[in-house]
């Protein structure tokens, strides 16, 4: 039973940690392979307990057909754990484009961390996840610009906030120079209360606020914490954008905070 709940509480504590510990790649990954090696844990102490038992007497409640039914019940606060996790604590993407390439990689899996408030977790240069078109609609992991109240400008893909060029070492212009209104050159917006404005990293191979708008913060999920899992994806745009092949692990990417 102490086993068990100290499983559960794990499953509540490894998300933030995840989130938040410091060190980068290396620190990362101690406390993933910490986590991982805690099943093999409960399987060696199951395993050395019924060794000892073996010439025990069995009480009244140790019959069979009851340990699935503690298996069940077990099942039901996990599940509860699980769901309020995803929903409050953080939530694990899997990235299937190279929107915001080369910052996030096609096959990255990320941690978002809901933790935060909206009106305080956004903030300039993030990287956040949103609904495209309101709550159940799909999700767009892309880079806070422009807050509400802003002016955000784009000439000849250069981007202006309050008449000001930002600076962006994160942007790519990979690929062919887009013809869709808005790609290259963008009238001044205002960016509405409570909204803000996202634009995707690699900027001529995404879908963001040129083409939708600015986004409203109810539409936000969290920000984009780090890098938990890696196995990059080839896309052939010449092909399909869904036209990809998965590739090896890329380790070096495992643990990597998103900036």
């Amino acid at each position: 039973m102490t086993l068990a709940v100290v499983t559960l509480v794990l499953m509540i504590v490894a998300a933030p940690i995840a989130l938040w510990i410091p060190g980068g790649h290396v620190s990362f990954k101690l406390l993933m392979f910490a986590f991982a090696c805690w099943p093999v844990f409960l399987i060696v102490d199951a395993f050395q307990c019924a060794r000892k038992a073996r010439q025990q007497r069995l009480h009244w409640y140790q019959r069979w057909w009851l340990y699935p039914l503690v298996f069940l019940a077990y099942l039901g606060p996990v599940s509860l754990i699980s769901e309020l996790r995803t929903a409050f604590i953080a939530e694990a993407f899997l990235i299937p484009a190279g929107s915001m390439h080369p910052t996030i990689t096609p096959g990255d899996r990320i941690l978002v961390n809901k933790l935060g408030s909206r009106d305080d977790a956004i903030d300039y240069g993030n990287v956040v996840a949103y609904y495209s078109k309101g709550p159940g609609s799909p999700q767009y992991v892309t880079r806070v610009v422009a807050l509400e109240g802003d002016t955000i400008e784009i000439r000849d893909e250069s981007v202006f906030v309050n008449g000001k060029q930002i600076s962006e070492p994160y942007a790519a212009f990979d690929g062919e120079l887009p013809t869709y209104p808005n790609m290259v050159n963008m009238q001044p917006v205002v960016v509405p209360p409570r909204h803000f404005f996202a634009l995707s990293d690699s900027r001529r191979r995404s879908m963001d606020s040129r083409m939708l708008g600015p986004v409203p913060l109810d539409y936000f999920q969290g920000v984009a914490s780090r890098i938990f899992w890696s196995r990059p994806r080839e896309i052939n745009f010449s092909v399909s954008p869904e036209n990809s092949q998965i590739g090896a692990i890329a380790w070096e990417r495992v643990g990597m905070p998103i900036r």
